[in-house]
C-alpha cells in the first residue's frame, strides 16, 4: 500500500514540513488552510508570526490526523509552485513534454515501470534526497501505485521532528 501523503509529511518531519508551508504562496497558504479547516485569521500582527502560526497548526493538522486531503493539498501546491525543476528532471527522464515540470500526461499509467525508476535514482543523485523522496511517494499515494517501492523512500528522511 503506498504511502499516504500525511504519512509522508510525518516522515519530513515538523521542520521540514513547516518550512514547506513557508514556501507557499499566500493563495496556496490559504488553499492548505481551508483543506484543513483552519480560519485564516491570526491574532498575531507580523506576517511572520502568523505564518509560524499557521505552520504550526498545519503540522498539527498532519501530524495528529488521518489528513490526507490537507496534506496532498500541502505537498502538491509545495511541489508545483516551487520545486519545478525537479518535477522538470524527472519528467525530461522519462520523456514526457512539460511546460517547466507540470503537464497533462498521465506519466504514471504510460510510461514503464523501469522507466520511472531508472528517472527516479538520477533525481535521487541530483536533488535533495528527502525532498525527492517526498515527490515520488506522493507520485505513488496519488496513483495508488507503488513503483518506487523498491527504492525504499523512506530511508533518505534523516529524522522526524
Amino acid at each position: 500500500m503506498p504511502m499516504a501523503p500525511e504519512e509522508i509529511c510525518r516522515h519530513l518531519g515538523a521542520q521540514k514540513t513547516k518550512s514547506v508551508f513557508h514556501e507557499l504562496t499566500s493563495e496556496a497558504m490559504k488553499k492548505v488552510l481551508k483543506e484543513a479547516n483552519i480560519p485564516p485569521t491570526s491574532n498575531q500582527i507580523s506576517q511572520k508570526k502568523k505564518k509560524d502560526e499557521w505552520a504550526e497548526k498545519v503540522w498539527k493538522t498532519v501530524e495528529q490526523k488521518a489528513a490526507a486531503t490537507t496534506a496532498a493539498t500541502l505537498l502538491f501546491e509545495w511541489l508545483t509552485r516551487t520545486r519545478r525543476p525537479m518535477l522538470a528532471t524527472f519528467l525530461d527522464g522519462i520523456e514526457v513534454a512539460h511546460s517547466d515540470g507540470l503537464t497533462d500526461a498521465d506519466f504514471m499509467k504510460d510510461t514503464a515501470p523501469e522507466k520511472l525508476v531508472a528517472s527516479a535514482k538520477n533525481l535521487l543523485e541530483k536533488h535533495d534526497k528527502a525532498e525527492v523522496a517526498a515527490y515520488l511517494l506522493f507520485l505513488d499515494a496519488s496513483n495508488k501505485s507503488e513503483i518506487f517501492a523498491p527504492l525504499e523512500l523512506e530511508r533518505h528522511f534523516s529524522s522526524k521532528g
